[in-house]
């Protein structure tokens, strides 16, 4: 299955070793900056080629979506309640010759922000994500789908995140990726899987498998990615 033609138009998130930290505050708050991407620097994802691919971030892939004014909110991990957001102006993204720049003002009653300060302070909490969809022609390939190049994302109702590791971006289509290897049963494929994707994807296919084949009596062997998803509800 094409790798180009998975990702069209969906969910996916990257996350990257980069420059995060408090500045201090100011006189409305906590200052948190950092890089959520950064340019011209190839990271792999699913552990590279030939499961995977190598990808780097045009330096004009957010041009045009910050032009127009995106709302998104600063979270822990994707998830939770935001941190701060653009459209309340607690949050600014702008580029420059390094990357995607985040700073924040953060409040310092939020219980959030308590819990998060010390990590961060200690080092324990130093990275950034940002989830994203890239539009129609928004991404170039090589030939054999082993590189690609972001030159267009669309960040607008998305986040950038505080992440625990930096390392194996995961996107929503890895769920898509993952059900379709496991309903092959191929042992090659499986180990790869195991070493490229999180656990929970795997998991998650694990169960929606068991289930299928709990429906159907205990004779199916394999499941198609449609049968999976549907009962992932997705």
């Amino acid at each position: 299955m094409s790798k180009r033609r998975d990702l069209a138009g969906a969910p996916e998130r990257r996350a990257v070793n980069c420059r995060l930290e408090f500045r201090g505050k100011s006189s409305d708050g906590l200052v948190l900056e950092g890089y959520a991407s950064v340019f011209d620097a190839p990271y792999d994802v699913y552990g590279g080629a030939p499961m995977g691919w190598s990808e780097v971030v045009d330096r004009k892939a957010f041009n045009r979506t910050l032009a127009g004014n995106p709302d998104l909110h600063l979270l822990i991990n994707h998830e939770g309640m935001p941190l701060a957001r653009t459209k309340s102006g607690t949050l600014t993204l702008s580029t420059d010759d390094h990357g995607l720049k985040v700073r924040a003002i953060l409040d310092p009653a939020d219980p959030d922000v308590q819990r998060l300060q010390p990590k961060m302070d200690r080092g324990d909490m130093d990275e950034m994500s940002f989830a994203f969809r890239v539009p129609k022609g928004g991404d170039l390939w090589n030939d054999d789908e082993s590189e690609r190049r972001l030159v267009e994302v669309n960040i607008d109702k998305g986040d950038v995140s505080v992440v625990n590791f930096g390392a194996n971006p995961a996107t929503t289509s890895s769920i898509n990726r993952a059900l379709e290897m496991l309903a092959e049963a191929d042992e090659d494929a499986l180990a790869e899987l195991r070493n490229a994707t999180p656990a929970a994807v795997l998991e998650s296919a694990r169960k929606s498998f068991a289930r299928l084949t709990e429906a159907k009596g205990g004779t199916r062997k394999t499941l198609s990615v449609a049968e999976a998803l549907k009962l992932l509800d997705r």
